[in-house]
């Protein structure tokens, strides 16, 4: 019994590097260019390893778009809990500089598979998921659940046009996150 316990545990490490590299070739090339071969070639494993844990183009793409957004969400966990619901503004602000620092390509990957769930109905709610957590998360700040959405929106697209600066200087990003949620919430 524990000689499967450790494939499993080997395989699922596996999975989560395959689904690395994913990661790595959308945020690197774009969503068009994943496919089995180009996980396989970023990750160092044979082109059998890939589809072996991915038997379609479809289960990759939606595989590595469930991870990015894991690694996304983890950091708006970890972000969320070094505060309270009074230091929001700053939180949102360094959540999205957490991004575009030290999840860069997850972040890109995310944004990559927003556009891409707009032809591609599998991927709609894999993203809605984490879009209204977001937006649930700014509603007491903001003025309830519309202004939530409305507002997480925006921040999706403060973090796209940060990402097509590499190596800016974020301290521009981080006030603009703050402005946006201080400004909608003196509106309520």
């Amino acid at each position: 019994m524990t000689g499967c316990r450790v494939l499993t545990t080997r395989g699922a490490a596996r999975r989560t590097a395959l689904l690395d590299a994913a990661i790595a070739v959308v945020a690197e090339s774009g969503s068009g260019s994943l496919t089995h071969r180009t996980v396989a070639s970023t990750a160092k494993a044979s082109l059998a390893s890939v589809s072996y844990h991915f038997s379609s183009i479809e289960d990759l793409r939606r595989s590595m778009f469930e991870r990015a957004l894991e690694v996304v969400d983890g950091q708006l966990t970890e972000t969320a809990a070094a505060g309270t619901p009074n230091d929001l503004p700053r939180l949102m602000a360094d959540y999205v500089v957490a991004l575009l620092t030290r999840h860069r390509s997850a972040a890109a990957a995310v944004q990559e598979m927003i556009v891409a769930a707009t032809h591609d109905a599998a991927l709609r709610s894999t993203f809605h998921e984490y879009h209204e957590r977001l937006a649930d998360l700014l509603a007491p700040c903001v003025g309830g659940r519309a202004a939530g959405l409305a507002v997480a929106a925006s921040v999706q697209g403060l973090i796209v046009t940060a990402l097509t600066y590499p190596g800016s200087d974020t301290d521009g990003f981080h006030a603009a996150v703050v402005d946006l949620i201080d400004r909608v919430s003196t509106l309520r």
